[in-house]
Protein backbone atom coordinates (compact mmCIF):
# COMPACT_ATOMS: atom_id res chain seq x y z
CA UNK A 1 0.00 0.00 0.00
CA UNK A 2 1.52 3.13 -1.39
CA UNK A 3 1.38 5.96 1.66
CA UNK A 4 0.76 9.77 0.79
CA UNK A 5 2.43 12.42 2.72
CA UNK A 6 0.77 15.60 1.49
CA UNK A 7 -2.23 16.79 0.21
CA UNK A 8 0.08 17.59 -3.43
CA UNK A 9 0.76 13.90 -3.49
CA UNK A 10 -2.90 12.93 -3.21
CA UNK A 11 -4.21 15.31 -5.95
CA UNK A 12 -1.46 13.65 -8.20
CA UNK A 13 -3.19 10.81 -8.29
CA UNK A 14 -5.92 12.38 -9.92
CA UNK A 15 -4.22 14.88 -12.12
CA UNK A 16 -4.16 14.41 -15.70
CA UNK A 17 -6.90 13.51 -18.81
CA UNK A 18 -8.93 10.74 -18.55
CA UNK A 19 -7.43 8.08 -20.59
CA UNK A 20 -9.73 5.09 -20.51
CA UNK A 21 -11.67 3.95 -23.83
CA UNK A 22 -15.68 4.56 -23.32
CA UNK A 23 -16.13 0.78 -22.84
CA UNK A 24 -14.16 1.28 -20.09
CA UNK A 25 -16.04 4.49 -18.54
CA UNK A 26 -19.53 2.19 -19.13
CA UNK A 27 -18.22 -0.80 -17.45
CA UNK A 28 -16.90 1.55 -14.02
CA UNK A 29 -20.42 2.82 -14.12
CA UNK A 30 -21.99 -0.63 -14.11
CA UNK A 31 -19.61 -2.25 -11.70
CA UNK A 32 -20.13 1.24 -9.10
CA UNK A 33 -23.81 0.52 -9.44
CA UNK A 34 -24.15 -3.08 -9.36
CA UNK A 35 -21.93 -2.81 -6.06
CA UNK A 36 -25.04 -0.05 -4.76
CA UNK A 37 -27.28 -2.42 -5.63
CA UNK A 38 -25.84 -5.55 -3.80
CA UNK A 39 -24.97 -4.05 -0.79
CA UNK A 40 -28.67 -2.65 -0.86
CA UNK A 41 -29.89 -6.44 -1.19
CA UNK A 42 -27.83 -7.22 1.93
CA UNK A 43 -29.41 -4.76 4.50
CA UNK A 44 -32.59 -6.03 2.62
CA UNK A 45 -32.03 -9.38 3.46
CA UNK A 46 -30.63 -9.18 6.98
CA UNK A 47 -34.07 -6.90 7.75
CA UNK A 48 -36.32 -10.07 6.38
CA UNK A 49 -33.89 -12.82 8.65
CA UNK A 50 -34.04 -10.38 11.48
CA UNK A 51 -38.11 -9.97 11.53
CA UNK A 52 -37.98 -13.64 11.20
CA UNK A 53 -35.90 -14.52 14.03
CA UNK A 54 -37.62 -12.14 16.19
CA UNK A 55 -41.11 -13.76 15.37
CA UNK A 56 -39.64 -17.36 15.84
CA UNK A 57 -38.12 -16.14 19.00
CA UNK A 58 -41.64 -14.42 20.59
CA UNK A 59 -43.60 -17.93 19.60
CA UNK A 60 -40.97 -20.07 21.00
CA UNK A 61 -41.52 -18.38 24.29
CA UNK A 62 -44.98 -18.31 23.92
CA UNK A 63 -45.26 -21.55 23.42
CA UNK A 64 -42.98 -22.37 26.95
CA UNK A 65 -44.67 -19.60 28.62
CA UNK A 66 -48.53 -21.46 27.86
CA UNK A 67 -47.11 -24.95 28.85
CA UNK A 68 -49.08 -26.28 26.65
CA UNK A 69 -49.59 -30.33 27.35
CA UNK A 70 -47.75 -32.21 24.94
CA UNK A 71 -46.13 -29.18 23.91
CA UNK A 72 -43.11 -30.51 22.89
CA UNK A 73 -43.44 -30.75 19.15
CA UNK A 74 -44.73 -27.34 18.15
CA UNK A 75 -41.43 -26.10 20.57
CA UNK A 76 -39.33 -28.36 18.51
CA UNK A 77 -40.29 -27.53 15.34
CA UNK A 78 -39.90 -23.49 15.75
CA UNK A 79 -36.31 -24.51 17.12
CA UNK A 80 -35.40 -25.90 14.74
CA UNK A 81 -37.03 -23.53 11.79
CA UNK A 82 -34.82 -21.20 13.82
CA UNK A 83 -31.53 -22.89 13.80
CA UNK A 84 -31.87 -23.71 9.83
CA UNK A 85 -32.58 -19.93 9.13
CA UNK A 86 -29.91 -18.40 11.07
CA UNK A 87 -27.31 -21.35 9.88
CA UNK A 88 -28.90 -20.13 6.10
CA UNK A 89 -29.23 -16.29 7.14
CA UNK A 90 -24.86 -17.08 7.87
CA UNK A 91 -24.82 -18.26 4.21
CA UNK A 92 -26.45 -15.82 2.56
CA UNK A 93 -24.67 -12.84 3.95
CA UNK A 94 -21.52 -14.34 3.25
CA UNK A 95 -22.53 -15.05 -0.46
CA UNK A 96 -23.32 -11.61 -0.53
CA UNK A 97 -19.97 -10.36 0.59
CA UNK A 98 -18.79 -12.43 -2.02
CA UNK A 99 -20.41 -10.98 -4.52
CA UNK A 100 -19.93 -7.06 -3.36
CA UNK A 101 -16.16 -7.78 -3.11
CA UNK A 102 -16.15 -9.18 -6.79
CA UNK A 103 -17.57 -5.91 -7.94
CA UNK A 104 -15.31 -3.90 -5.39
CA UNK A 105 -12.57 -5.77 -7.47
CA UNK A 106 -14.08 -4.52 -10.70
CA UNK A 107 -13.95 -0.97 -9.53
CA UNK A 108 -9.91 -1.30 -8.22
CA UNK A 109 -9.22 -2.75 -11.62
CA UNK A 110 -11.02 -0.03 -13.82
CA UNK A 111 -10.95 3.16 -11.68
CA UNK A 112 -7.08 4.40 -12.26
CA UNK A 113 -7.46 5.25 -15.89
CA UNK A 114 -10.65 7.19 -15.50
CA UNK A 115 -11.22 8.84 -11.82
CA UNK A 116 -7.99 8.03 -10.28
CA UNK A 117 -7.65 5.79 -7.34
CA UNK A 118 -10.56 7.00 -5.29
CA UNK A 119 -12.24 3.72 -4.04
CA UNK A 120 -9.16 2.32 -2.81
CA UNK A 121 -7.57 5.14 -1.19
CA UNK A 122 -8.41 4.85 2.44
CA UNK A 123 -7.82 8.55 4.70
CA UNK A 124 -6.99 8.44 8.29
CA UNK A 125 -8.24 4.46 8.44
CA UNK A 126 -5.59 3.46 10.69
CA UNK A 127 -5.46 6.00 12.99
CA UNK A 128 -8.24 5.70 14.79
CA UNK A 129 -8.05 4.85 19.00
CA UNK A 130 -10.74 1.71 20.03
CA UNK A 131 -10.70 3.25 23.47
CA UNK A 132 -11.54 6.39 22.77
CA UNK A 133 -15.50 5.76 23.09
CA UNK A 134 -16.14 8.64 20.87
CA UNK A 135 -14.41 8.49 18.41
CA UNK A 136 -14.83 6.06 15.36
CA UNK A 137 -13.18 2.96 14.36
CA UNK A 138 -12.78 0.92 11.37
CA UNK A 139 -14.93 -2.07 12.37
CA UNK A 140 -16.59 -4.49 9.62
CA UNK A 141 -20.55 -3.87 9.65
CA UNK A 142 -20.87 -7.40 7.35
CA UNK A 143 -18.42 -9.11 9.63
CA UNK A 144 -20.26 -8.05 12.92
CA UNK A 145 -23.33 -9.38 11.53
CA UNK A 146 -21.73 -12.66 10.28
CA UNK A 147 -21.08 -12.68 14.01
CA UNK A 148 -24.13 -11.95 15.24
CA UNK A 149 -25.84 -14.85 12.69
CA UNK A 150 -23.33 -17.26 14.43
CA UNK A 151 -24.61 -16.18 17.99
CA UNK A 152 -27.98 -16.29 16.85
CA UNK A 153 -27.43 -19.93 15.55
CA UNK A 154 -25.64 -20.87 18.81
CA UNK A 155 -28.88 -19.68 20.52
CA UNK A 156 -31.13 -21.42 18.52
CA UNK A 157 -28.91 -24.65 18.42
CA UNK A 158 -28.93 -24.46 22.91
CA UNK A 159 -33.06 -24.01 22.84
CA UNK A 160 -33.71 -27.12 20.57
CA UNK A 161 -31.42 -29.50 23.32
CA UNK A 162 -33.50 -27.51 25.54
CA UNK A 163 -36.79 -28.67 24.09
CA UNK A 164 -35.81 -32.15 23.76
CA UNK A 165 -35.88 -32.28 28.03
CA UNK A 166 -40.13 -31.92 27.07
CA UNK A 167 -40.24 -35.34 24.82
CA UNK A 168 -42.10 -38.28 25.85
CA UNK A 169 -40.57 -41.13 24.49
CA UNK A 170 -43.73 -43.05 25.17
CA UNK A 171 -45.53 -40.79 23.10
CA UNK A 172 -45.44 -41.72 19.03
CA UNK A 173 -45.88 -38.42 18.05
CA UNK A 174 -42.93 -36.93 20.22
CA UNK A 175 -40.92 -39.27 18.70
CA UNK A 176 -42.12 -39.07 15.31
CA UNK A 177 -41.69 -35.13 15.57
CA UNK A 178 -38.57 -35.56 16.38
CA UNK A 179 -37.04 -38.03 14.28
CA UNK A 180 -38.46 -36.50 11.42
CA UNK A 181 -38.07 -32.44 11.94
CA UNK A 182 -34.06 -33.86 12.92
CA UNK A 183 -33.55 -35.69 9.61
CA UNK A 184 -35.43 -32.77 7.46
CA UNK A 185 -33.03 -30.52 8.85
CA UNK A 186 -30.07 -31.82 8.71
CA UNK A 187 -30.78 -32.57 4.91
CA UNK A 188 -31.75 -28.76 4.36
CA UNK A 189 -28.33 -27.50 5.92
CA UNK A 190 -26.24 -29.81 3.65
CA UNK A 191 -28.26 -29.27 0.43
CA UNK A 192 -27.53 -25.69 1.72
CA UNK A 193 -24.21 -25.94 1.77
CA UNK A 194 -23.34 -28.00 -0.74
CA UNK A 195 -26.39 -27.37 -3.35
CA UNK A 196 -26.74 -23.35 -2.45
CA UNK A 197 -22.83 -22.81 -3.79
CA UNK A 198 -22.52 -20.25 -7.19
CA UNK A 199 -21.25 -22.58 -9.41
CA UNK A 200 -17.50 -22.18 -10.71
CA UNK A 201 -18.03 -23.43 -14.54
CA UNK A 202 -19.81 -22.08 -17.10
CA UNK A 203 -23.54 -23.42 -17.53
CA UNK A 204 -24.53 -24.04 -21.27
CA UNK A 205 -27.45 -22.54 -22.38
CA UNK A 206 -29.69 -23.19 -25.04
CA UNK A 207 -31.12 -20.39 -27.47
CA UNK A 208 -33.74 -20.36 -29.85
CA UNK A 209 -34.80 -17.53 -31.92
CA UNK A 210 -38.03 -17.22 -33.41
CA UNK A 211 -37.95 -16.56 -37.02
CA UNK A 212 -41.86 -15.03 -38.32
CA UNK A 213 -42.22 -15.91 -42.48
CA UNK A 214 -44.36 -13.51 -44.23
CA UNK A 215 -46.40 -14.18 -46.93
CA UNK A 216 -48.36 -12.34 -49.60
CA UNK A 217 -52.16 -12.63 -49.69
CA UNK A 218 -51.59 -14.62 -53.04
CA UNK A 219 -50.18 -17.61 -51.05
CA UNK A 220 -52.77 -17.65 -48.22
CA UNK A 221 -55.60 -17.61 -51.39
CA UNK A 222 -53.73 -20.66 -52.95
CA UNK A 223 -53.09 -18.40 -55.87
Amino acid sequence: MTELSNRDEYLRQFSGEVKAPQKQIEALKSALDIRKFEIELYWKRAAYFWTFTGAALAGYFLLIRLEIPYSFEPTYVVSVLGLVFSIAWYFVNRGSKAWQRNWEAHVDLLEDEIQGPLYKTGINRYTYHFWNITDAFPFSVSKINQILNLFVAAIWLFLSFRTLFLIQWSEPSHKATFLVTTAVSVVTLWLLYKQGRTSKTDAEIEVNLRQRRYVSKRETSGE
